[in-house]
């Protein structure tokens, strides 16, 4: 693919898809193989080697790639710790608080 082929194809694209290519030309440009080779194998990834590609599109501004990646993979950068759930000890204003706002049903 050359110039007059990318500027085609960034012609035909509505304004999202616009900046989807440009992030995609960033990430191409400036990405390490490293980076670059796990982009493509997400799910096989380490929790500590999807952290690191994140950052990488983070930093270089990736965010619709960032975007993407994170609603495919949201359990993996959403670590629950229901220790914490189990010593938590609500008082009366949070719970009246959260009725109102139809969370907990019933109470």
């Amino acid at each position: 693919m050359d110039k007059k082929e990318l500027r085609k194809r960034y012609v035909e694209q509505d304004s999202r898809g616009k900046a989807l290519l440009l992030e995609k030309l960033a990430f191409c440009k400036f990405a390490d193989r490293y980076d670059f080779e796990n982009y493509f194998r997400i799910g096989e990834l380490r929790d500590s080697e999807l952290l690191c590609l994140a950052s990488f599109l983070y930093h270089h501004e990736c965010f619709l790639m960032l975007t993407d990646i994170m609603n495919h993979y949201k359990e993996r950068f959403i670590f629950a710790d229901t220790s914490l759930l189990r010593e938590f000890e609500p008082d009366e204003a949070l719970m009246e608080r959260m009725a109102r706002l139809d969370i907990l049903p019933g109470v």
